[in-house]
This record gives C-alpha cells, structure tokens and sequence, in this order.
C-alpha cells in the first residue's frame, strides 16, 4: 500500500479533479460520508447522540460542515464549532458552510464556554487542520485543542490528528489526540511514522474515489506493506524438494562474550523456511550453537581472545565465493582484527550480504566498502550505528528516519533497514518502505540478530534483497505481536522472539492459501 506526502496527496486531488473529472466538492462529499459513518458506528447505541464537529478554516473545515450536515441528517444532533474565518474559505468549504446554516446547524464563534458544551457532547470530530499544517497553532487553536483533549470524549480526526505534520509524524506542543483517524486516499506518512501514529489512534483508509492511477502520476514512492501484500511475498514451497531446495544461509557471527547472538541468529535463519544455516564463528561459540540449535552447521573460525581476526577469512574464504546468502556482524565484538575480517568477506562474497551489528561497527572508517561489493547489500542499523555511520546525532536521526536512511541507500548503494519503532527499508532505486508491526516488547538485546537471521534466511530461499528486507521486519514485527499478546511488553525475550518466527509464517501462509 502506498504512503503520500502531503505534497503528493494534493497532486493526487489536482488530477482527480482535473484530469479524472470529480469535482473537488465530490470529494469534499465523500469524504465527509467516510468520517460521518464512522461517527454512525461509534453512536450507534447511545440514545439521542450529540455531536460537535470542530472546524477550522480549511478544507478539513469543509469537510466537517458536511460532516454536521450528513449526520443530522441521520438523526444525530449535531453543531459547529467554527474556529475560522468565514470571508477566507474556499468555495468548496463555503458551500458546505452555507448548506449547513440553511440546515438550521447550530454553528458557534465564541470558545469563552468550550468545555460546558464539550462536556455535554458525546463525540468530537477534530477539522481544525489538515495535511497542510506545520509549526504550532495560534493561541484559539491551541486553546480549542486543549480542550478537545481534555473532555474525555471519543475524537474522531478528519484526515489526520490537528498537530500532526502529515510529512514527518513531528507534532506540535499540542496536539488532537484521537480515538480514530479517518484518512483519505493513502495514508499519510505523519500516521505512520512516530510520533505522529500514536495520536491517530485507529487509522481507517478511505479512498473517497481518488483513483490509484493518480498516485503512480503524483510519484508516490513510500510503501507499508500490508498482511495480504505479506502473503503474496512468501518464497514458494516446492512439494517435491529437499534441504538444499530452500537455500543455505552463512551467518559469520558471535564472539565469547556473546555467543547468544549468533544463537538468535541462526535459530530465526532456519525458522524463517532456510534449509541449511551454516553457524561460522570461534570454535567455543560453535559449541554453544550446537547445544542451542543443534540443527545448525559448525563452520569453527579461528580466533585471538575469542573474537575472529584478519586470518579467520581463510577458514571461510572457499564458501564465500559460492554462498548465495551471508549475515555478518551480530555479536562479533569490535577490534582491529574483526575489522579486517569484516572487510575482506564484504569483498570477497559474491552472493547476498546482510550486514549487522559489529559487522557495520567494523565498516565505520571505510564504508565506502559497501560500493565496492559484487551485490546490494543490506545493511541493519540501529539509530546509534546509523549515527556512527554517518556522523548525524542520534536525535536528527529520530526525527528524519525515512530522509537518513533513503540518503544512505542512494549514496553507498545499499538497502538500509533503519530500526525503530516504525522501521524504515529503503533502496538504491528510492523505494522506501515504513513498517507497522511489532512493539516496545522487542526491545531487548538480540532482538536485532532474530531480525537479521530471518531476512537472511529469505535470502536463502531465493528472495529479492529488498523484498526480503521489507518481508523480514514485517515478520519479525508480527513474532513481537504474538509474543506481546501471549506474554505482555514487559518479559518478552529475543530468544522468545526466534520461537514466534514460524507461526508468524504460518499466519501468513494460511492467508496465501486462501
């Protein structure tokens, strides 16, 4: 599913308008029937409802008078709170406040009594702005917002909360908080990203008939990939085939401090459908990993203190140059020797790379590496790595997720996977992925070596790099899910993270069979 900006989304009503022929008062209607039948929902057995709808001057403005004049309409006791100026509405938004006054709507100007006539309404739709807002409103939207937010009432927000900057998810020092968001065409980055979601509440899509066309035409680029989109993507399972149909997976990982990565990793690698997982880390740790997944191939590596070194690459050199699917990095510990090490694998493997942890730890004085490999790889950083990559303090890096990480991709030919809240999967090419599974139960340390061993194992299984990047945090977002569900955000652990992997697949096969 494609994600706009606001810039796009008003290209895409421009077209819609112009060259698909719906007047802008169409839309107008139609969005106004979208959010007034979900209000019909919300009320549905509450006795005589009564609704303000707050409108600013705006089109979210216009489509709240219609909002009013749809539900009374259906029966539903409705009135505005006009925070606008009537002489500065568009014609659309001034048709629909001229219709709503021949209703007989009741429309208030004066806020001096906003919290008596809050308290005595059951819900409130939030119009007071829309894709257009950036910065902090003025002093009477600021008050009206506060109030909003301090009733206690169901919010539904037209389009997007009134605060959220629909480009970033930045939000202003006060902001709707809604129950509900009801946005129209494609949704917005701002309600995807943090932490302008967390304000939306439940987020429905209506595509007031905009046509999808017309995204293609506007240049929408930014994806969220949904559950059916997830299904479709799964590797094929051939009914006649053996361990070597479904791909072998090199993870090069661990040090004896920690050995649990490299664990995680490759339990997560075989989970994801991987038919063979090659454990190459210090002989001490091998012996670990066989305890833990006894599945799993030693490939022992020579080591100085328990971490690889520059000579270890002779130990693997002859299965790099065939091995179509390579993680490096989780666990391995950081010296002069494990950067040689990395180094000399990113140089010398010829199949898919996903490179995490240490192993980007390793590359932070020579990333240009990354443009010298004989593959895209796919980088998994965190926003402290991704600071360390790129010099941007951690902080920026929060607040521009989908511009750092889309940047990166462009200038070091990579896919980068950007961990956060809301992970963002960018490409070379500009496409751009946001993530919407997954929660604050997953982070806990290892949780990343799960993410990096089931991507892997898709890469194995003959996966696009970008494909399996995107499919992979999905997946392990979904494992969160089902962990959160089963145990709460408080005691989920990585390794708990691993045993989820197949029944998060599982999930996703059942509905690619339907």
């Amino acid at each position: 599913m494609k994600v706009a900006s606001a810039a796009q989304i008003r290209e895409m009503d421009r077209l819609t308008i112009e060259e698909t022929g719906i007047p802008g008062i169409v839309l107008m209607e139609n969005a106004a029937q979208a959010v007034a039948k979900a209000c019909l929902v919300y009320v549905r057995k509450i006795e005589n409802p009564r609704v303000a709808v707050v409108c600013g001057g705006g089109n979210n403005g216009g489509d709240g008078f219609a909002v009013a004049r749809i539900l009374k309409c259906k029966g539903v006791e409705s009135k505005i709170i006009f925070i606008g100026n009537e002489e500065k509405l568009t014609s659309d938004s001034l048709t629909n406040y001229r219709i709503a006054q021949n209703f007989n709507i009741t429309i208030i100007t004066d806020i001096s009594d906003l919290e008596q006539i809050f308290c005595n309404e059951d819900v409130i739709i939030d119009g007071i702005f829309g894709t257009g807002f950036n910065g902090e409103p003025r002093a009477v939207s600021a008050e009206v917002i506060r109030k909003i937010n301090q009733s206690g009432k169901y919010v539904i927000s037209i389009d997007i909360p009134s605060g959220v900057n629909a480009d970033t998810g930045k939000t202003a020092e006060i902001c709707v908080k809604a129950d509900e968001t009801i946005t129209f065409g494609l949704p917005k980055i701002g309600t995807i990203l943090y932490p302008g979601a967390k304000y939306c509440g439940n987020l429905t899509v209506d595509d007031i008939c905009i046509p999808q066309k017309n995204a293609e035409k506007a240049g929408v680029l930014f994806n969220v990939l949904t559950q059916n989109e997830a299904s479709k993507w799964l590797p094929i399972r051939k009914e006649q085939s053996n361990k070597g149909t479904f791909g072998k997976l090199y993870i090069i990982a661990a040090s004896e401090e920690m050995t649990g990565a490299g664990v995680f990793s490759c339990k997560a690698g075989y989970k994801s459908g991987c038919g063979l997982v090659y454990a190459c880390m210090p002989k001490k740790c091998c012996d670990v990993v066989h305890m833990m997944v006894p599945e799993a191939i030693a490939k022992p590596l020579s080591d100085i203190d328990g971490k690889v070194h520059e000579n270890s690459i002779k130990d693997i050199k002859a299965e790099l140059e065939n091995a179509k699917a390579i993680v490096i990095g989780p666990g391995m510990g950081q010296s002069e020797g494990v950067s040689a090490f990395v180094e000399e694998v990113l140089l010398t493997a010829k199949g898919n790379v996903l490179v995490d942890a240490d192993g980007l730890n390793a590359i932070v004085k020579n990333k240009a590496v990354l443009k010298d490999m004989k593959c895209v790889p796919i980088i998994t950083p965190h926003p402290g790595e991704m600071s360390r990559l790129t010099g941007i303090p951690i902080k920026d890096i929060l607040d521009n997720t989908l511009e750092t990480a889309l940047n990166f991709a462009m200038q070091y030919n990579t896919i980068v996977v950007l961990k956060d809240a809301k992970t963002v999967i960018a490409s070379p090419s500009g496409d751009v992925y946001i993530n919407t599974t997954g929660n604050c139960a997953m982070a806990k340390a290892g949780a990343g070596d799960v993410l990096s061993g089931i991507i892997g194992g898709l890469l194995a299984q003959g996966m696009d790099s970008l494909k399996a990047a995107v499919l992979g945090v999905y997946v392990h977002g979904c494992c969160g899910d089902l962990a959160a569900d089963k145990m709460g955000h408080y005691g989920v652990m990585a390794s708990e993270l691993a045993d989820y992997v197949a029944l998060s697949m599982k999930k996703l096969e059942e509905l690619q069979n339907k």
